[in-house]
């Protein structure tokens, strides 16, 4: 039985996908089979090889049938499986975006500013899991929230000079990363502590250093098990996510990066083993950064 026979008997109840869909996805991942990959920035080394273009077109026959529908504010209305392809280990990926950030102009802020986000998220567990998107304006500056005084939160200034003055040692900003954002969970081991605290800074880096936001990326490709895959956010884009292999819960936390970027772009939370309410690899929670920025005042949009 070939490939493409196979998908069809497996999801003989799904409905056809629309060609939009299909278009989309056919062509990325051929693009990648051919090696010309959209992501311009990275080295050609980091990529896993595919078995084959035949098993790349069966992918996206797979992808057409995983796309649910989406309400009118592009977010799904409720847990469905979500497309993910495995890419193996994120150790390469994560050099290649540290030295294209470390060649980027970063953002600065100064004291008196805002940071805006807006983000859309669903969460099935909620009472109403409908799609909601929301802003918030955070003050860059905000001594209630440095020196400790929050515990292990920050302000955007304290993250900002966090990520100044990391050294250039992987071991040691792994270190630093671990007392920024320090234990609270004593069955936590050191490697999610380490990868926990530094996806926190990836995160909240609003305002960042270039230099010092790859410093981050580089010690992440230090840890043992974090994993690379491709995932549509819950705004309907591309993005790349990283998880560690092995995490205690029944979930697998992703965070999304942006494949043209590589910043922050977003969370999911995946159903690993299946239950009642969800089956295996249903996308429980999903959240999408949808624009961040500097503003003079509370309540001013960019």
């Amino acid at each position: 039985m070939d490939e493409m026979t196979a998908v069809r008997d497996l999801r003989a109840e799904a409905p056809e996908p629309e060609r939009a869909q299909l278009v989309a996805g056919r062509d990325r991942l051929l693009l990648e089979a051919s090696g010309r990959t959209r992501t311009r920035r990275l080295r050609g080394d980091w990529r896993l090889v595919a078995a084959g273009t035949a098993a790349l077109i069966t992918v996206v026959a797979v992808i057409g049938t995983q796309v649910a529908d989406r309400g009118s504010d592009g977010a799904r209305p409720g847990a469905s499986p979500g497309y993910t392809l495995e890419l193996g280990s994120a150790k390469d990926f994560l050099n290649a975006a540290a030295d294209a950030i470390a060649a980027r102009p970063g953002l600065t802020a100064r004291d008196g500013q805002w940071i805006y986000v807006k983000s859309v998220e669903t969460n099935v567990t909620d009472d109403e899991p409908d799609p909601e998107t929301g802003e918030d304006w955070m003050p860059y500056a905000d001594p209630k929230m440095e020196g400790g005084r929050a515990g292990d939160d920050h302000s955007p200034r304290e993250e900002y000079a966090f990520l100044k003055s990391l050294p250039d040692d992987p071991a040691k900003v792994r270190a630093k990363a671990r007392a920024f954002f320090y234990a609270t969970d004593a069955s936590e081991t050191r490697t999610q502590h380490e990868y926990r605290a530094l996806v926190a800074v990836l995160s909240r880096a609003y305002a960042y250093d270039p230099v010092g936001l790859a410093k981050v990326y580089r010690a992440l490709a230090t840890l043992p098990g974090v994993r690379l895959a491709e995932v549509q956010d819950e705004a309907g884009r591309s993005a790349y996510a990283l998880y560690l292999k092995g995490g205690a819960t029944g979930f697998r936390d992703e965070v999304l990066l942006d494949p043209a970027t590589y910043l922050f772009a977003g969370r999911r939370s995946v159903e690993r083993s299946g239950n009642e309410e969800w089956g295996k690899a249903d996308v429980v929670i999903s959240s999408a950064r949808l624009a961040v920025a500097v503003v003079d005042k509370k309540g001013e949009r960019p």
